[in-house]
């Protein structure tokens, strides 16, 4: 069984909103307390209550910090503050991996050494308890894996230690690079720095929720105040039966094709895999009053889709195309160079759980050294079979 938490930001995303919804789902605050002590921070009391907000019941999340006295950190600042609390191993690390992204972020905006960027009121004592808070209630939950929906950033501006900015301000649009955004936007921030920052070092992936069993919601209310939208952040913690395998983003472009020849086709499939196709193939079918068809299709990845729908296009052999979002779990592979009376014959070899389980000498080099030796192909293949890695074997990247 794999506990899986769902991270849904429709109402937006801050440290706060996360902190309180995982506390709501149901992360001992007891627990929580013993492990933010060991920050041994002073001048700060966390406060959590559950509350209403735009019609939502949830939990409000506040830190109350008695005096500004923690001047704008350096990234130095924040490993040493992390490396001599008392914190488990996972909490810490995962901690220091979102303030090394928050302060890569704000090295590139600003055109600065990392080690010279700097964070004013993200550095505050109220940024610190909620990335660790959040990061020690994910641990208390007892989560496998962490996945999030589409992101919203808002609109409009926002005022920052910088002065006016656009949303998203720049620092959150360079932690959320190649994460879906969220269609709908509200007027002001939906997405603040620190909630960013946690979303993209946490989840795994991003998308819509995985299927599984749920065994509890929580509701984290933000301060924001949204025409029309509640500012509000909701987690769901699912029971997976079974463990999907995880693969590369993909994409399947599928076509239903009535008038093409079998010449055609071949055409087709060949410039496919010339503008990135990682495989193509067609299918026979059954279409509208009985005739014949065949389905297209081609997988590749998402930045070859645009490429791949153009050469289909311009054969003129479909009106449309379906585009389906998918994963391709994959065998560890590689190549073995391997030495055989004919020549050295490259070997392709994949492996799963560390063993080999595939030996495959490649054919056109077999081809090439069988017509060289005038011997025939299978006499080359065989050989370079026989002197390269058996099957069973242990293999390493």
């Amino acid at each position: 069984m794999t506990k899986v938490l769902y991270i849904d930001p429709f109402g937006g995303a801050a440290g706060d909103m996360l902190l309180g919804a995982l506390i709501d789902l149901g992360a001992a605050r007891d627990r929580l307390d013993e492990i933010l002590a060991g920050l041994r921070l002073k001048g700060w009391r966390l406060e959590s209550a559950r509350d209403r907000s735009h019609g939502f019941a949830g939990t409000r999340v506040t830190v109350h910090v008695d005096e500004e006295t923690n001047p704008a950190r350096h990234l130095r600042d924040v490993e040493d503050l992390l490396a001599r609390a008392d914190l488990p191993a996972r909490v810490r690390g995962r901690a220091l991996s979102a303030f090394r992204r928050l302060f890569e972020a704000e090295a590139e905006v600003h055109g600065v050494a990392l080690e010279r960027a700097h964070l004013h009121e993200l550095a505050a004592v109220d940024a610190v308890i909620d990335i660790v808070g959040t990061c020690a209630a994910v641990e208390l939950l007892g989560v496998d894996r962490i996945a999030c929906g589409p992101v919203p950033v808002g609109s409009g501006t926002v005022q920052t230690s910088h002065g006016m900015l656009p949303v998203p301000p720049p620092a959150v649009a360079r932690l959320l690079r190649s994460v879906p955004l969220a269609s709908h936007a509200a007027e002001g921030e939906m997405t603040t720095p620190t909630g960013a920052t946690l979303l993209a070092t946490l989840a795994e992936a991003f998308g819509p929720c995985p299927g599984g069993t749920v065994l509890g919601i929580g509701v984290g209310l933000g301060t924001r105040v949204f025409e029309g939208l509640p500012n509000i952040l909701r987690v769901f913690l699912l029971e997976e039966k079974e463990q999907r395998p995880a693969g590369r983003p993909m994409v399947l472009v599928e076509a239903t094709v009535d008038d093409v020849t079998g010449e055609m086709f071949g055409t087709l499939l060949e410039r496919l895999r010339e503008v990135g196709a990682l495989d193509a193939w067609c299918l026979a079918g059954t279409g509208r009053k009985g005739r014949p068809v065949a389905e297209l299709r081609v997988l590749a990845e998402p930045s070859d889709v645009g490429a791949v729908t153009a050469a289909i296009f311009g054969e003129g052999i479909t009106l449309g195309v379906r585009l389906v979002d998918c994963a391709r779990p994959e065998l560890n592979r590689g190549t073995v160079g391997v030495v055989t009376p004919y020549g050295t014959i490259p070997v392709k070899v994949a492996a799963f759980d560390g063993r080999i389980v595939s030996a495959k000498p490649e054919h056109d080099d077999c081809v090439a050294a069988a017509r060289e030796a005038r011997v025939s192909v299978a006499t080359v293949t065989d050989t370079a079979r026989a002197a390269g890695p058996r099957i069973g074997s242990p293999w390493q990247d």
